[in-house]
């Protein structure tokens, strides 16, 4: 456990130094080859990335529970006010800076065979907790899918697996248990990649680096945000279509970034209004 809690603090001491001269202007958010040389968290990332991306790849069509929603009541047959615009793009959110129409969602990370109410539920928790929903309030959700112009496309899962162990004796055990192959009576490599590079990302995903920033300051997210930004920007880079991420404000809750809005619509009829302490 002292060895994993001391690598998130490593990790974030490097991402601390590129949000500061991100922030600073000392470089730009794409400017991949200054960072990959000169920025310890870029020159490790891009390294792990193009050795095990394969390994979390996401077939955007696969991803079937995605919900949005907004608080207070919108006319139900509004459903152009649950799409992005690039007109109303003027602030600075996690993945995105002024300027870029992201689309972000609420969707389902595992699926361990749960009822469709129960993933409902779940899923749009997370979206009410994202966009700050108080309790005893009407919000409309409304649930998107994925459009058949997109349905070629991946995105990245860097959520990670809770159910690795953190301290190093049990995931030694975890290892062996899972990368071992005991006809052959070695380590599977692949294996092995795949689970180390999901400690990584569980790492990477901790309340250091992917902190709730509970404020309207335009100022504070854009200094939070500046290294998420040169992240989602690679990842795009890389031919990726968005990122599926922990919730920093729903345990166990995961999100969706999609670079592109047009990738995703909503599906009609689906738009309600909801009493958020039904969700909350």
């Amino acid at each position: 456990m002292k060895n994993f809690e001391s690598n998130i603090e490593l990790i974030s001491e490097q991402w601390h130094t590129l949000k500061e001269d991100l922030h600073d202007g000392v470089i730009e958010y794409d400017d991949f080859e200054k960072m990959i040389e000169n920025y310890v968290f870029f020159n490790r990332f891009d390294n792990f990335f193009n050795e095990t991306c394969n390994f979390f790849e996401v077939n955007l069509f696969d991803i079937k529970k995605i919900y949005r929603g907004v608080s207070g009541e919108v006319d139900l047959n509004f459903y152009e006010r649950m799409i992005p615009k690039i007109e109303f793009a003027k602030g600075n959110n996690r993945m995105n800076p002024p300027g870029k129409a992201f689309l972000y969602a609420g969707i389902l990370g595992k699926d361990k065979g749960r009822d469709n109410s129960t993933v409902k539920k779940h899923v749009v928790k997370t979206v009410l907790k994202e966009i700050r929903a108080k309790e005893h309030s009407i919000a409309t959700i409304c649930q998107f899918k994925i459009n058949e112009s997109a349905k070629n496309k991946k995105v990245i899962n860097i959520c990670g697996d809770s159910n690795i162990p953190q301290s190093d004796s049990q995931l030694t055990r975890y290892i062996f248990e899972n990368a071992f192959n005991k006809t052959a009576f070695e380590i599977d490599k692949d294996k092995l990649s795949f689970i180390m590079a999901n400690v990584y990302f569980n790492m990477f995903s901790s309340d250091k680096i992917f902190k709730p920033v509970n404020t309207d300051e335009q100022q504070v997210k854009k200094y939070e945000y500046a290294p998420f930004h040169a992240l989602a920007k690679y990842i795009s880079e890389k031919g990726y279509a968005g990122i599926m991420f922990r919730s920093t404000v729903h345990n166990n809750g995961t999100n969706l970034v999609l670079f592109d809005s047009g990738d995703a619509s909503v599906v009609p009829n689906s738009m309600e209004h909801i009493n958020t302490s039904d969700y909350l």
